[in-house]
């Protein structure tokens, strides 16, 4: 079994979760991995939000901070767009998962 395979099935898992998940975002926030979404969100968004976090940190940057555009690709649902962010800091990588009219996460690394 490939090294990225669990983690890449369990990412796509809790895409598809946090998906059919009811989100509570009362302030229509859309950056759902931000500190004032976390702060005004229930426990099991917050829950869902974090381990995607979690997964996709693992599974989308190479030992040197690199975007793995194979991975993302791996990795994306219906209802998602996985891309890597062009407008980042010139030594951090930073790709955004963006869920259809709900808003998007994003998750970040230096780049060595």
């Amino acid at each position: 079994m490939h090294l990225y395979a669990r983690p890449t099935a369990e990412l796509r898992s809790t895409l598809r979760e946090l998906l059919a998940h009811d989100i509570n975002n009362p302030e229509q926030d859309p950056h759902l991995s931000g500190v004032m979404f976390f702060c005004a969100t229930d426990e099991r968004s917050r829950q869902l939000i974090e381990r995607i976090e979690l997964l996709a940190s693992e599974v989308f940057f190479d030992p040197k901070g690199r975007a793995i555009n194979e991975h993302m690709k791996a990795a994306a649902v219906e209802g998602v767009r996985i891309k890597r962010i062009r407008k980042a800091p010139v030594d951090e990588t930073v790709i955004c998962i963006a869920l259809a009219d709900r808003g998007y996460i994003t998750v970040s690394t230096a780049r060595l």
